[in-house]
């Protein structure tokens, strides 16, 4: 009940898929799907709400044990299950997994193909464009186009339409950089983390100025804002150096700049020109 795709990668490797629901490409603005005994993990809200799923999280503690459990629910269809357990409970009957359910960089992942299908919706895969696509049997009348499969990221940098208001406050007036570093102040609407190289996450406080280096040896800084009256998060990811990433080396070389890539739509450009580009949504 998981999509077995063929890797020769170690446990938790990233994996370059789009993952598309009726035609729609699904974002994950901070942690990203990875591989687990070749099956491919993704962060369960972002899929189950695409879906059209409610998705709640709940601790229980019995003595010095702590139960920590998912719960996902679209019409008669509900699911729960246990973080590092492979039993899920859907409807009345229990249903043993190959991978559990897993909490990585504070998202819960379980395998792609069983909570889509567990949810009624049917799955495909195109091996070419490593295309994760799920159906719930709707029309699809203007499918998000789908990258080639070569890079995860693309170059024709684009703001998400609708959805800048981050982007004005983060990059027009406030990301600066000089001496080799990069410092700015997380707008107090937003929420941000810094994951080093390695995967150790920090996460930042709204209103506080930060200052990081940019070169060999940095990481990336996540940050986003939800939007409340909708179910829309506009997100970015700022990495401090393209020389340790091949993707991003392959489109931009080895910049001496922090590289901004757009959650959603994956396109990329250097900051200087991301700060030019804000400056005409004010």
């Amino acid at each position: 009940m998981t999509l077995s795709f063929i890797v020769s990668t170690a446990v938790a490797a990233k994996v370059n898929v789009t993952v598309q629901v009726d035609g729609k490409t699904v974002s994950f603005p901070d942690a990203q799907p990875y591989y687990e005994d070749n099956r491919v993990m993704i962060p369960l809200r972002f899929v189950s709400e695409a879906l059209g799923a409610d998705v709640g999280f709940k601790k229980t503690a019995s003595g010095s044990i702590v139960n920590q459990t998912v719960t996902t629910s679209l019409g008669d269809k509900k699911m729960s299950m246990n973080i590092n357990s492979k039993q899920v409970v859907v409807g009345e009957s229990v249903v043993t997994l190959d991978v559990p359910a897993r909490l990585q960089q504070e998202r819960t992942y379980v395998p792609l193909r069983f909570v889509s299908e567990a949810l009624g919706a049917k799955v495909d895969w195109n091996q070419s464009k490593q295309l994760v696509s799920i159906s719930t049997g709707k029309e699809v009348t203007d499918p998000d186009p789908v990258p080639d499969g070569s890079n995860v990221y693309n170059d024709d940098f684009t703001w998400n339409e609708g959805y800048t208001k981050l982007a004005k406050t983060l990059f027009a007036d406030n990301m600066k950089v000089a001496n080799g570093k990069l410092t700015f102040t997380l707008p107090k609407e937003a929420a941000a983390a810094y994951s080093t190289p390695k995967g150790a996450k920090t996460n930042l406080t709204p209103g506080k100025t930060y200052t990081y280096p940019i070169g060999d040896g940095q990481g990336s800084i996540s940050i986003s804002q939800d939007y409340p009256s909708s179910d829309k998060q506009e997100a970015y990811v700022v990495f401090l150096n393209s020389k340790e990433n091949g993707d991003l080396e392959e489109l931009f070389g080895q910049y001496d700049d922090a590289i901004v890539i757009v959650g959603g739509n994956r396109s990329g450009a250097p900051l200087t020109e991301v700060q030019k580009l804000a400056q005409g949504l004010k």
